[in-house]
């Protein structure tokens, strides 16, 4: 089981709203309005803002790992 990134932060991305983070090596933002979560590839456009706290940054895990029924249905017992 992964655990919380070290830091989430919002952000906004070409005026959409969202969480910015870092996993592994690619910074991924993940957006409020659309659900997407994509690779930040070039920094124009986005524009960060205060650091989010670890209930949004687990949020982004979550999807990443796809959503709250995949990782409880693979999880060990």
């Amino acid at each position: 089981m992964a655990t919380v990134a070290q830091k989430s932060f919002y952000a906004h991305l070409h005026n959409e709203s969202g969480i910015l983070g870092k996993h592994q090596d690619q910074v991924l933002f993940f957006s409020y309005e659309t659900g997407a979560i994509v690779e930040v590839t070039s920094y124009a456009g986005l524009t960060v803002l205060g650091e989010a706290g670890s209930a949004d940054t687990q949020q982004l895990l979550d999807r990443l790992h796809g959503g709250y029924a995949a990782i409880a249905c693979s999880r060990a017992n």
